[in-house]
């Protein structure tokens, strides 16, 4: 076994249970291969116990995500494709995806148990208030908001949240799930800015693991929405990037966040920090200088909130 083999990462602490059968199934094993995988690795201790827990269907659902993966076509790679071909197809496929496995579709870790992603959820949650990112009197971009899990956790603690995707099903989706909660609504973006939303409207832009699949459409997708979002925050805003790209490469996600930061006059306050223990996504934590500062924006906020969602 390699380094990167999930269960030796597993079974050394360093990923969750949840986040090493995920990338067993995204890898092509069927799961049948990987529950035959984690019981040759037998080994004392929780950490392999809940590989075999969940290996074995006792709980979560492998066979649900493997499916979910085949029927969608889950790919990773840089299409080389324009950016408005590019996106298209990333919204065709979580179109396909959350019409299998909606859980799955969002989180592959959460092996399509909604416990398993509540959990998750409410760990992402935790780590946004203890950054002091979210509160009553802040209005929330939730970017890449799928099914609605972390927006509906955010409308209970802000001012107000709006959840963008670019996939009309995902959207669809998360209006059934949570459509009648104040304060939220949702809307699909066309994925290759932010230019149409109003300016300085915002204190936090987040992304959960959906900032790689603008880097997957192009490097001037990513920058774009970077530039888009400095002018829609308002003075001491955040961009928060959870997972800025799956090419598996922390150092060069990092050199790219240092070198959009210099240029955009972002502060960088994390730059690719691993806070999570269910979840193996990356931090990168962009901050807009104080007021007054060399690169800061004009210190006139919009007082202007999300409108309400539609009757």
């Amino acid at each position: 076994m390699t380094e990167q083999d999930p269960i030796a990462l597993c079974l050394a602490g360093r990923i969750s249970p949840e986040v090493a059968l995920a990338r067993l199934l995204l890898s092509g094993a069927s799961p049948a291969a990987v529950a035959q995988a984690v019981a040759a690795r037998r080994s004392p201790g929780p950490a392999w116990s809940r590989l075999q827990a969940l290996a074995s269907g006792g709980e979560g659902g492998m066979e649900a995500l493997s499916a979910m993966i085949q029927e969608a076509g889950v790919d990773h790679a840089t299409s080389g494709a324009p950016p408005d071909e590019a996106v298209a197809a990333i919204a065709a496929l979580f179109d396909r995806a959350v019409a299998r496995a909606p859980e799955a579709s969002v989180a592959a870790y959460s092996l399509g148990d909604p416990a398993i992603l509540a959990t998750a959820t409410a760990e992402l949650i935790a780590w946004l208030e203890g950054e002091g990112l979210i509160g009553p009197e802040r209005d929330v971009l939730d970017l890449g908001c799928g099914i609605g899990r972390v927006s509906a956790a955010l409308a209970a603690r802000c001012r107000s949240v709006l959840g963008l995707d670019v996939s009309p099903g995902m959207i669809a989706e998360a209006r059934r799930r949570h459509g009648s909660i104040p304060r939220l609504r949702f809307e699909t973006t066309p994925g290759t800015g932010l230019s149409s939303l109003p300016e300085r409207c915002f204190d936090l832009i987040l992304a959960v693991d959906s900032f790689p699949y603008l880097v997957q459409a192009g490097a001037e997708v990513a920058e774009r929405h970077l530039a888009d979002a400095a002018q829609r925050l308002r003075p001491d805003g955040a961009f928060a990037i959870l997972n800025l790209s799956y090419r598996g490469d922390l150092a060069q996600d990092r050199a790219d966040a240092a070198r959009w930061a210099e240029h955009g006059g972002w502060q960088l306050a994390l730059n690719g920090t691993s806070p999570f223990t269910l979840w193996d996504g990356a931090a990168f934590l962009f901050l807009l200088p104080p007021p007054g500062t060399k690169g800061a924006p004009e210190p006139e906020a919009s007082t202007a909130h999300i409108p309400a969602p539609r009757p």
